[in-house]
């Protein structure tokens, strides 16, 4: 019934958008996440992820997705998960397109995987910002889990973050933030939505802590998120760049 209601709140987004200061735009994402197969490591995975981009090449389903995969980084579990690998799709109807042919197509490239996904989770996201600049060749993500706070909507917590992205980006500031709505594959989980803040580099998302800590902390943006909801749990990773939209 929770995810019913988060998944309700999140998506009454366009029949109420004039009591908002700022309108969401969902995106869809797929968070496949496994155990490398026997003798595997991150490098098959990463070949694996090559020979996928040359067989998307000539398929135009496949043109909007972005990819990338995650190495746990700081986590109070390394052994949940060896990897996590991240599809971007700017809507359901081009996700749900690529599946299609994938699931008509993609049988040799899907048996040949040097991996085992043991959790594959399908979600709405609401950008909130982005990094300016070319990603590096490794970037940085950090997720944690959020309960709003007695009487704050989804939708007013949106408004929160996008006032203090704004604040912050005035201050220096180059992270890529995002609220996330697990639909399908989190199984039953007990919080509202999972923030993420990410950056094109470990260099870059240190830069930017260090500047929360200078210029942001104590203002009266990051007063508001504090009084938005609660955040814990937190887990980062490095990442690599695999597919752009074409």
């Amino acid at each position: 019934m929770r995810k019913l209601l988060i998944l309700i709140l999140a998506f009454s987004t366009f029949l109420i958008a004039e009591d908002y200061k700022y309108e969401p735009v969902a995106n869809k994402a797929e968070y496949f996440m496994g155990k490398f197969n026997k003798n595997k490591d991150m490098d098959d995975l990463l070949k694996w992820g090559d020979k996928f981009v040359d067989w998307m090449d000539d398929k135009s389903a496949w043109d909007s997705m972005q990819t990338a995969v995650f190495t746990p980084y700081f986590s109070d579990d390394m052994q949940r998960v060896d990897y996590v690998w991240l599809n971007l799709w700017p809507s359901s109807s081009e996700q749900y397109g690529a599946i299609d042919q994938w699931l008509r197509e993609g049988g040799s490239m899907m048996s040949s995987l040097p991996v085992t996904n043991e959790r594959v989770v399908d979600v709405w996201q609401w950008a909130i910002s982005a990094p300016d600049g070319e990603p590096g060749e490794n970037g940085f993500v950090r997720f944690t889990e959020c309960t709003l706070k007695e009487g704050v909507t989804m939708r007013k917590a949106f408004d929160v973050y996008m006032d203090f992205a704004k604040k912050a980006k005035s201050t220096g500031d180059n992270m890529g933030r995002k609220m996330m709505f697990p639909s399908s594959g989190m199984g039953e989980y007990d919080f509202d939505y999972i923030y993420s803040l990410y950056a094109n580099s470990p260099a870059a998302y240190g830069k930017d802590v260090d500047n929360f800590g200078e210029n942001l902390s104590g203002t009266p943006e990051v007063e508001a998120l504090d009084a938005t909801s609660e955040c814990t749990n937190g887990r980062s990773y490095s990442t690599v760049r695999i597919k752009d939209a074409k």
